[in-house]
């Protein structure tokens, strides 16, 4: 008798611990269904915040300010760095000329000492005059030139903003 007493006494001890393990097991899924809802909350409302804040890159000003004129002697031709410009000055004005390539936007080097050859893209091989004329390569246009004006103060200004179609220097 002793052993049916024991036997049952350890049937009931089982089913005591089996509730224990399904009520932790409900608690445990309770608990993770609410950690997943409140999740699932704050994201929409985090996405929420970054779709009412605007989204812009920020670019330079196109028109922008390059020096004083007697920073230009005349016969200069100085890079404007971090805009991919030149500025060429002549006896007869100034014009402002891009040095990135009409091929496939690659940055083109001014050539020194050489009367044929004015930039060279190092790409893809395409090569300019003096004034931006296409020599040769895969490039399909002349190298454009940007609009340049004086402001009030007497500083050399230029809009790349807008081309100058007709290749007109700044005369001062």
């Amino acid at each position: 008798m002793s052993f049916e007493n024991s036997a049952c006494a350890a049937t009931l001890h089982d089913k005591a611990s089996d509730e224990a393990v399904n009520g932790d097991r409900r608690d445990f899924v309770k608990k993770l269904s609410v950690t997943t809802l409140v999740l699932g909350v704050g994201a929409a409302i985090v996405q929420c915040g970054r779709f009412l804040q605007p989204n812009v890159l920020y670019e330079p000003s196109r028109v922008f300010k390059v020096g004083e004129l007697s920073k230009f002697p005349i016969g200069s031709r100085i890079v404007i760095e971090g805009r991919g410009i030149e500025i060429v000055r002549e006896r007869d004005g100034f014009h402002a000329i891009s040095l990135v390539c009409t091929h496939l936007g690659c940055l083109i080097k001014p050539v020194e000492n050489d009367p044929e050859i004015g930039y060279l893209c190092p790409c893809h091989g395409s090569t300019f005059a003096h004034k931006g004329e296409v020599q040769g390569g895969p490039a399909p246009k002349d190298l454009p030139w940007y609009e340049m004006y004086l402001d009030h103060t007497g500083t050399l200004v230029v809009d790349a903003s807008k081309v100058n179609h007709k290749r007109t220097k700044l005369v001062v």
